[in-house]
């Protein structure tokens, strides 16, 4: 008999909820410029399981949204649009870097600064998710 189910099932929810099968490496947001509206994510993926994993959504601490983006030039014109899901095949690494996938972050009070991390969670289609810390990095070149 279980005296405590309610704690029981918060337990297991948090363990049945992870991707850890989801290898995260090298996490960072850039610093954006002064007077900029929104920040990007960077991070390398790695699908460890033996099944495909769908990336559905993206939350961020202190934006208010964050969507996976897809940067593109063709025809030396640049685009960005929204991806609604990002499926990485068993086996599969998935890079999310400057001028091709990304994440988004949108609407923060205050733009993140150097040092600090924003926290990431990675929501998939099966209702698992994975937290995320990326650090946020300055760019600048040693001058």
């Amino acid at each position: 008999m279980i005296r405590y189910p309610f704690a029981f099932a918060l337990v297991t929810a948090a363990t049945a909820l992870s991707a850890e099968d989801i290898k995260v490496f090298d996490a960072y947001v850039p610093q954006s410029p002064p007077g900029s509206m929104s920040q990007a994510a960077y991070m390398q993926l790695e699908n460890t399981a033996d099944k495909t994993r769908s990336i559905i959504g993206v939350e961020a601490t202190g934006y208010g949204m964050a969507h996976l983006h897809s940067s593109e030039t063709k025809d030396g014109v640049a685009t960005m649009s929204m991806v609604q899901q990002l499926d990485i095949a068993p086996g599969q690494k998935v890079s999310l870097e400057p001028g091709g996938l990304h994440i988004m972050l949108m609407q923060s009070e205050t733009m993140a600064q150097v040092g600090e991390t924003v926290g990431l969670k990675l929501l998939f289609a099966n209702g698992d998710t994975l937290n995320v810390p990326a650090e946020v990095i300055s760019l600048k070149s040693g001058s």
